[in-house]
């Protein structure tokens, strides 16, 4: 949030220990970078599972629990970079058709209100969730991979099962790196700024997760996460981005503004949490 405010209160060029020198102009693709990141980390389906992995691993020790549970996160962090990567190329020689934008605006809105059907409906019709097939395959997976002999066996196992896992969770999480990599290549930015970008939206993503493994690791004890979080997470992630589509679709200008694209969140956030709280007053949460 530090972040965001520096870039929201900066009129000049900013200066960060790793990122470099922003200009400018390249503000507000910063502040969404993070934004969609931060959002994109409260993956309902991504906390799921680390929620699983983590409450098997306390019961194995602080030790495998830190070693599962880093190599869990990198895997799963590096084959998301390279489907972000993926994506980001292809636009790259697309994102200047206006079909292309609309396309993305449709899919964010499509994606964004079965996000907020799962809030009403969770699991129900169509979903981007994890399927109820896949879950025991996981949960076996997991268990392979922290009662594995040895700490190499370990390590294998869990990468193997970081990688499959990684690749379930694509559908729930696609919508956000499509609207970010549209962002991104109508913007053509330099190979330094794109990977600042990359890595900054990666550290946004992970950042909830490394949270939810910091407490688990410090405290060994499990972290709950049940349906009415998961829930919220989706109202929270559907409510972003029909913002998001709208905003492609109607003023893409919008999300050009460092203030109008805290606003666009903020207000989702709102949104978020008005209806969370009426429905959970009203004992349907």
């Amino acid at each position: 949030m530090l972040l965001v405010g520096a870039f929201v209160f900066g009129s000049g060029p900013i200066s960060f220990p790793i990122l470099g020198e922003i200009e400018p102009e390249e503000h507000s693709l910063f502040v969404s970078t993070l934004l969609i990141g931060l959002v994109d980390g409260f993956n309902p389906c991504s906390l799921w599972v680390l929620t699983v992995l983590l409450g098997i691993t306390v019961h194995a020790g602080r030790k495998k629990s830190i070693v599962v549970g880093l190599t869990f996160l990198s895997i799963t962090a590096v084959i998301y970079g390279l489907f972000i990567a993926g994506v980001l190329s292809i636009f790259a020689y697309v994102s200047h058709l206006d079909a292309i934008r609309a396309v993305v605006a449709f899919f964010a809105i499509v994606f964004g209100i079965v996000s907020i059907k799962d809030f009403f409906a969770l699991g129900r019709w169509v979903s981007f969730s994890i399927g109820d097939s896949h879950k025991p395959k996981i949960y076996d997976r997991i268990r392979t991979a922290v009662y594995a002999d040895g700490m190499l066996s370990t390590i294998g196992a869990t990468a193997i099962m970081a990688a499959g896992i990684a690749l379930v969770e694509l559908p729930c999480t696609s919508g956000f790196p499509l609207v970010w990599s549209n962002l991104v290549a109508a913007t053509e930015p330099s190979t330094a700024i794109y990977s600042s970008l990359l890595s900054l939206y990666l550290l946004a993503y992970l950042s909830i997760e490394l949270v939810v493994f910091g407490v688990a690791v410090v405290t060994l004890e499990k972290i709950r996460y049940g349906e009415p979080k998961g829930r919220v997470l989706k109202l929270l992630a559907g409510t972003v981005m029909i913002a998001l589509g709208g905003a492609l679709l109607v003023e893409p200008t919008i999300l050009e503004s460092v203030q109008a694209t805290v606003l666009l969140f903020a207000g989702a956030a709102g949104i978020t949490a008005a209806v969370s709280v009426v429905f959970y007053r009203t004992g349907r949460l």
